[in-house]
């Protein structure tokens, strides 16, 4: 077997070790094994071309270059769409798999600041209403008495951490009896009564 075919076997055998090795753990033994071979396959090139054709020589040497980069892209590209591949390569873990209740603390967070009433005694834990849904809800070491008025604060969990907070109606009544306009007599009798301050000064003499 002349060096020519056999600088092709061993980068053929070079290309099948990197194939291997995704498969066969080896403690890096193939990787060795693969460089070992890439080296043979140059020097085998080396010793049939160099003299007669250089050029045939450096086209090889880059061509092999070339190739093996391409080679590995192309084999994970591969994997990546088979179920073979899913198992070989360690793909990261979608936002789902690590947090499985993120849909649902995404659609509590959007209720933090609104107010509902507690169904039952949250002492710490129990249940709330806050506009048609029911939510499991908890204190923060406070006794919330049924149907008291409560405000979400905080989402934990799947759990909404919840403080006691006045009633709407009442809080609506009082800030529109701040906003209505005072009588004009009952603005006269806030004034200060007393007089004001006389002044002693004396007039000059002429």
């Amino acid at each position: 077997m002349d060096y020519i075919t056999l600088a092709f076997l061993l980068a053929i055998v070079g290309l099948a070790l990197i194939f291997i090795e995704l498969f066969v753990p080896s403690g890096g033994l193939i990787a060795i094994l693969c460089m070992v071979a890439f080296i043979a396959s140059v020097w085998c090139a080396y010793r049939g071309w160099w003299r007669e054709s250089p050029g045939y020589f450096w086209s090889f040497t880059g061509g092999l270059v070339m190739i093996v980069p391409a080679f590995i892209f192309g084999l994970f590209r591969i994997l990546e769409t088979t179920q073979l591949g899913d198992r070989i390569l360690l793909s990261a873990p979608r936002s789902e798999d690590v947090t499985p209740y993120q849909a649902e603390q995404e659609r509590l967070s959007a209720l933090i600041g609104q107010r509902g009433q507690a169904l039952g005694m949250l002492n710490p834990g129990g249940l709330v209403r806050v506009g048609d849904q029911r939510l499991h809800a908890f204190t923060e070491g406070l006794v919330i008495d049924p149907e008291e008025w409560v405000e979400i604060v905080e989402v934990r969990g799947t759990r909404v951490v919840v403080r006691r907070a006045g009633d709407p109606a009442a809080l609506l009544d009082e800030r529109r009896v701040a906003a209505e306009p005072r009588p004009a007599d009952e603005l006269l009798n806030s004034a200060d009564p007393s007089p004001p301050t006389q002044l002693d000064f004396e007039l000059p003499q002429g």
